[in-house]
């Protein structure tokens, strides 16, 4: 009898333990949740144009964070075509996606829009990149929607900068004459950003344009034969370079510049280059042929994605005041911007890539102190 009284007592005594220990894993469990709002949470990346290396950099960065959050993730690039973003908006919203990082909308039609989903699914959270609000004649809001962007017009102003100096180097005279590669107005907002610092430039005296090409889809092919055909037009001692303001069309401009023998060096002086954004094709062009693509005006491609994904995040989980914005430094803001800087072929090492080129672009390449925090997302997250 005692000693079936001794094994109830341990038996007892085993139960209470394992009752602890699961109270206390379940303790632990519901901190856990506590500490990360958005695990379990569903999110989706949504791309107007189509494909790219630089888009892939987003995406990767974007799912990256994703998964050590332990958020599920999806992406969908729209091939340049604004009826189906504006359906995969739709969709996503629809089937119950907690938040959306949205890209590339344009200027005429995304307000409108996004408004609408916003307000129809209030409980979706919602940033933008690359997307102004416009309508009536002004510049709009939508409360709780944050914008990011590039800071584009240094994007290009940067290039427009080496462009004079280049020339000045040469002991020449008068504005740089330049050949401007792009889609015309309104046709995505980074463009239309980018064209300010164009004009302010062209205003100034500073440089002149001689012609503009625009390729007829996003691809490089396309940007290669308008420009191809555009310099057969044209005499190389009449333009001291070309700016394309999106670097898929100036792979497809280097190659045009390559192909014609009066603009390639073979006869005279290369016709020098650069361009917006940067990927792995670009920077090999630019070690190959430094004085043809001679520069190029970008962000951290291996980041973005992640900037405007942890703003994402913090939308979810309501923490609107972590929102921060790496141009300023200023916290609990609903636009943010990403410095730029221009990347010069001549300082790119033998074993530069995308990854290492903060090694001579300076602090405003892959720079953690851009990154919006929180407790359970520190800028060491995924880094």
């Amino acid at each position: 009898m005692k000693k079936f009284r001794k094994l109830l007592a341990l038996g007892l005594a085993a139960v209470m333990t394992m009752s602890v220990a699961v109270g206390a894993s379940a303790e632990s469990a519901t901190e856990t949740a506590a500490e990360n709002p958005v695990a379990g949470k569903k999110v989706a990346y949504v791309m107007l144009l189509p494909s790219a290396t630089i888009f892939q950099m987003w995406k990767d960065s974007c799912q990256n964070l994703c998964d050590a959050l332990d958020v599920d993730f999806d992406f969908f690039f729209c091939d340049g075509d604004f009826n189906k973003w504006q359906d995969t908006i739709r969709t996503c919203a629809s089937a119950g996606y907690d938040g959306l990082l949205v890209s590339h909308g344009n200027q005429d039609g995304s307000y409108v829009f996004l408004k609408e989903i916003h307000d129809e699914y209030p409980d979706m959270k919602i940033v933008t990149f690359d997307t102004q609000f416009y309508t009536d004649g002004e510049y709009q809001k939508i409360e709780g929607i944050t914008q990011m962007f590039q800071q584009d017009k240094s994007l290009v102003t940067v290039l427009l900068d080496e462009m004079i100096a280049q020339k000045e180097a040469r002991g020449e005279e008068g504005p740089a004459r330049l050949i401007k590669v792009w889609r015309g107005p309104n046709f995505n907002s980074p463009f239309d950003r980018r064209e300010v610092g164009w004009e302010e430039y062209e205003e100034a005296g500073k440089i002149e344009t001689v012609g503009e090409v625009q390729p007829l889809q996003d691809s490089v092919d396309s940007a290669n034969t308008v420009t191809a055909a555009y310099l057969q037009s044209i005499k190389r001692e009449d333009v001291d370079g070309i700016i394309a303001y999106y670097d898929l069309y100036g792979q497809g401009v280097y190659n045009a510049i390559l192909e014609n023998d009066n603009m390639n060096g073979t006869n005279g002086d290369a016709l020098p280059m650069a361009s917006v954004d940067i990927d792995p094709v670009d920077i090999t062009n630019m070690q190959t042929r430094p004085d043809i693509w001679t520069a190029a005006g970008t962000t951290d491609w291996t980041m973005n994605g992640e900037i405007g994904m942890r703003v994402l995040m913090l939308e979810m989980a309501d923490e609107y005041d972590k929102i921060l914005d790496p141009a300023t430094g200023d916290t609990g803001v609903d636009v943010i911007e990403v410095p730029g800087t221009a990347i010069l072929a001549k300082n790119l090492k033998e074993d530069s890539t995308v990854e290492t080129l903060g090694e001579i672009a300076g602090e405003t390449y892959g720079n953690l102190d851009y990154l919006s925090e929180t407790d359970w997302m520190p800028k060491d997250l995924i880094h």
